[in-house]
């Protein structure tokens, strides 16, 4: 039997990502509406001038960003805390340590990603009117 305590499977970790991915969700809904909306105003199935169409677009798709910018900021700080809870527990290992840095690093990764795509597509919406 072993007392070894394992952080990266338990609520101090899981935590965080459930919060972190509800954020995403609702960064995904937000750019999603945007498009929708946009290439509904391209298409003439709404009546909108098309720069308000792209201000309305590029809008919400700065608020999705947000969204993504403010729930990676809390991510970073809460595994930064169980990364150093985990350090200081003599029943922590190092490989423990370790992987709960590559969970961290990853998911930061994936949200600046999808922060750089938001950006994307922002460019791709104001350089199309």
């Amino acid at each position: 039997m072993t007392s070894k305590i394992d952080l990266a499977y338990s609520d101090d970790v899981y935590f965080p990502e459930s919060l972190l991915d509800g954020w995403l969700s609702v960064s995904a809904v937000l750019l999603t509406t945007s498009l929708l909306f946009y290439h509904m105003s391209r298409v003439k199935s709404l009546k909108v001038k098309p720069y308000l169409a792209k201000i309305v677009s590029i809008g919400l798709i700065l608020i999705s960003t947000s969204y993504m910018v403010y729930a990676l900021i809390p991510y970073t700080k809460r595994m930064n805390y169980t990364i150093k809870k985990c350090i200081k527990m003599n029943e922590c290992s190092d490989s423990q340590t370790q992987e709960l840095k590559v969970l961290k690093a990853s998911y930061l990764f994936l949200g600046m990603l999808t922060i750089l795509i938001q950006a994307i597509i922002v460019y791709l919406v104001v350089t199309t009117i």
